[in-house]
């Protein structure tokens, strides 16, 4: 068993304002994202003013998509319409997010008429770093329960020795991220890298849910339903690139 002690309160207080542990490595994961995404862009030779417009929106369709799905598929029955809106007190899912943070920064490269599939590169190799570090606040809390186990890496968590799922998705999460950066050392066409991410995740992803706590339809999860989506929409994506004569400048 892996010794894990749960935090229920604050991270750290600066006088009044307590500072939670989710909140603050969901943002250290954002900046951080953000940074290796400035890095290898600037390697790139594509605008930082772009990149942290992408950023905004994507922060911003992330938020919307994460919140939306979670009140589609998981929000208590009853809930005001403030509280939809207080998303602080928790209820996010990462595949709305995706899916809105996606739409947002395909709608900004689209109205700024700039090369979208690399700029989208460029988001996969920061994005899985932000992920692993925002999952870290999710190892902290307890969030994500994992099915009892007695595997010899099992956490003891609400009484019982579950999967550490949260983190599972944090070695996934790096696991990808060493991936693409050893990727990004070879000539692929531009939309490679950020498809080879997204599948990545979504195979990884789709396994690790058979270890969750989550409610099944005709057996899957709605993220590993959403999985399979994305694994066919960028498979056929990368196999339309293959196809490409054209190589990233």
């Amino acid at each position: 068993m892996i010794p894990y002690t749960q935090m229920t309160g604050p991270l750290f207080s600066i006088g009044p304002f307590h500072v939670m542990p989710w909140g603050f490595f969901v943002a250290l994961g954002f900046l951080m994202g953000l940074a290796l995404i400035l890095f290898w862009g600037k390697r790139k030779n594509l605008d930082a003013d772009h990149i942290y417009g992408i950023a905004l929106f994507m922060l911003l369709g992330g938020i919307i998509g994460a919140r939306l799905l979670w009140a589609l598929t998981e929000a208590p029955s009853g809930l005001s319409f403030l509280g939809y809106l207080n998303i602080w007190s928790g209820g996010m899912d990462w595949t709305g997010g995706f899916i809105g943070g996606f739409l947002a920064v395909w709608g900004y490269l689209k109205w700024k008429k700039l090369d979208v599939l690399k700029y989208l590169d460029v988001l996969a190799l920061g994005l899985p770093l932000g992920m692993a570090i925002g999952r870290v606040g999710c190892y902290l809390i307890g969030d994500h329960l994992g099915k009892g186990t007695v595997f010899p890496w099992a956490i003891l968590l609400y009484g019982q020795l579950t999967h550490p799922i949260a983190l599972y998705e944090i070695i996934l999460d790096l696991a990808i991220l060493a991936l693409i950066i050893n990727l990004n050392k070879k000539n692929l066409k531009e939309g490679m890298l950020f498809s080879i991410f997204v599948m990545s995740y979504s195979f990884g992803r789709f396994f690790i849910d058979f270890f969750r706590v989550d409610p099944t339809y005709f057996g899957l999860t709605v993220a590993q339903y959403f999985c399979l989506a994305f694994l066919i929409i960028f498979g056929f994506i990368i196999w339309k690139i293959g196809k490409q004569k054209v190589y990233k400048r």
